[in-house]
């Protein structure tokens, strides 16, 4: 009978693996022993020794079968724990178990999840002075050299294993290293690989400040890699960052992969085509930085997309979204030609523009798209140039199935006029929740404006009031207590200095509010005095 104490154990063996060089071999196994499993000797060596004299075939590794003075008590551990014991730990921790036993030399070769990069194969941190900017083209190239060597070496005895899991490459190479980086791709996914990681970029690597980089061809990455008649592919998660990239059109030869992520990856308009043809099954794309990208259709019916991401790509001109399948939509980027024909179940939207038309976006967010999309439930949008300058219809439009609305307003003037919220309370009628951001400036001067003359607009849906980066400014009570007035159905309000940053899939970041932005005692007072007993109130 076995017993392993997860937490503190994992912990024990990772410092019984740093302190072997010093402590000596014996006392690690000793420590091992004590820390980490409580074994029941005279139960399984009954169970297991004698069915098998010499010891037991571990399957895992190749166990010495000549006898020795002194007893291998780790090689009589089974293959179960084994694998528990290795996929608990780093690789880099997994390798260096191979000191712990002569039968162990090749126990870290079960490692599912394989990570290489600057720390675990150099043993450089990213950015340290070992790797910083004060190497040039030909100290970098020696850095290449010996990590490709190491990750050949690791990969060479890893093929003796069983299962990967995960295959992540994190380095700096290019075009002169594709044979070696196809080479260990084709390997993990001839073992069953789900996830492939394939960051090529400068900056996982190196300083990319000061330093002019030489320039160097990227590493092309080809589907067919993925696309063996042999072998049964199980790939389920596709990252590449930094390479070109070579679709080959054989409909269907991914069919496990469900999502996808290409960030400045050099990809055509068709290439991408074809790639969405070899992975029907695709769930979630995103697309960051991609410079070759024009006009994008997806709307072919056999797509399963449901997820769809686009970030700064700055040449696109089209997007044709779809298809039937596709629940939300994020951008980021200038504002493109926009088609939702194909998107009937879209339900939310991410929109943040950018460059000299940013405002003709946000006003197309705020009008149009009330048309476009008939069944938007959230929406999340993004102001850069603040909200005193768009131009809003005069003709009221009616969102009427948008339940959320996510507003982030940067900056919040005090020269604000609040036309925009008067729009949003006569346009979402259907509206629940209403969540704005606000990054107002960092400093409070005297306003010399009057109190703003806003006209009523009750709302009688709206039940969830969220207000970030709110620190007390006049504008800013002014504005609260405008919507307090004509949200006369407000059941819960929270109120936050902290401001809140959007990243992607609905993940959040929050900044700390500097001792200048937090909210004053006595605005705290303020907002205590004047909320009314029956709303739930939250100030952070």
């Amino acid at each position: 009978m076995v017993r392993i104490r997860s937490r503190d154990g994992l912990q024990d063996i990772r410092n019984s693996l740093a302190f072997a060089p010093v402590l000596g071999f014996k006392f690690c196994i000793l420590f091992f022993f004590n820390s980490f499993l409580l074994f029941d000797v005279a139960c399984f060596i009954s169970c297991k020794l004698t069915a098998r004299p010499g010891g037991v075939n571990m399957g895992l590794h190749q166990k010495s079968t000549r006898t020795t003075g002194t007893k291998d008590c780790l090689g009589v551990l089974p293959d179960g724990i084994l694998s528990k014991i290795i996929s608990r730990l780093t690789l880099k921790e997994a390798v260096r178990t191979s000191i712990l036993s002569k039968s162990w030399r090749a126990i870290w070769t079960s490692h599912p999840c394989l990570l290489f990069d600057s720390a675990n194969i150099l043993g450089n941190k990213i950015h340290s002075k070992s790797m910083s900017c004060c190497f040039g083209e030909p100290d970098r190239q020696l850095q290449r050299l010996h990590f490709v060597e190491k990750v050949d070496h690791l990969m060479h005895q890893r093929r003796r294993g069983l299962r990967i899991d995960s295959l992540a490459i994190h380095f700096h190479l290019g075009k002169e290293f594709a044979s070696h980086i196809s080479e260990w791709i084709e390997c993990a996914f001839a073992k069953g690989a789900e996830i492939i990681d394939l960051d090529l970029s400068e900056s996982c690597s190196f300083k990319v400040d000061n330093v002019p980089l030489a320039e160097f061809e990227r590493y092309t990455f080809s589907c067919s890699l993925l696309a063996s008649p042999n072998v049964r592919c199980a790939l389920k998660h596709l990252r590449l960052t930094c390479c070109n990239f070579d679709s080959v059109p054989t409909p269907g030869s991914l069919a496990s992969l469900t999502t996808a992520e290409l960030r400045d990856v050099n990809i055509s308009d068709q290439q991408l085509e074809n790639f969405l043809l070899t992975c029907l099954r695709l769930e979630n794309l995103s697309l960051l930085a991609c410079t070759n990208l024009v006009k994008l259709k997806f709307s072919c019916p056999k797509f399963r997309l449901k997820i769809l991401s686009i970030q700064n790509c700055p040449r696109l001109d089209s997007i044709e979204l779809g298809p039937e399948s596709l629940t939300t939509f994020e951008y980021t980027g200038e504002l493109a030609t926009f088609s939702f024909k194909y998107a009937p179940r879209l339900t939310d939207m991410y929109l943040s523009f950018t460059g000299h038309n940013r405002q003709d976006g946000v006003s197309s967010a705020l009008s149009r798209f009330a048309c476009d999309i008939p069944h938007l439930r959230t929406l999340n949008l993004v102001s850069v140039l603040g909200m005193k300058t768009p131009e809003l219809p005069d003709k009221v439009l009616n969102f009427t199935n948008v339940q959320e609305l996510i507003l982030t307003v940067f900056p919040f003037h005090d020269e604000d006029k609040f036309d925009w919220i008067i729009y949003v309370l006569k346009t979402f009628t259907s509206l629940r929740s209403l969540q704005l951001n606000l990054f107002s400036p960092s400093y409070i001067r005297k306003s010399n404006i009057s109190p703003r003359q806003l006209p009523e607009c009750t709302h009688r849906h709206l039940t969830k009031l969220e207000i970030n980066g709110f620190y007390g400014s006049p504008h800013e009570i002014e504005l609260l207590e405008y919507l307090l007035d004509n949200l006369v159905e407000l059941g819960v309000l929270f109120i936050n200095s902290c401001r809140k940053i959007y990243k992607r899939f609905n993940r959040w970041d929050s900044e700390v509010a500097s001792n200048s932005h937090k909210i004053r005692p006595e605005v705290v007072e303020w907002i205590h005095d004047n909320v009314s007993p029956t709303i739930q109130l939250h100030v952070l």
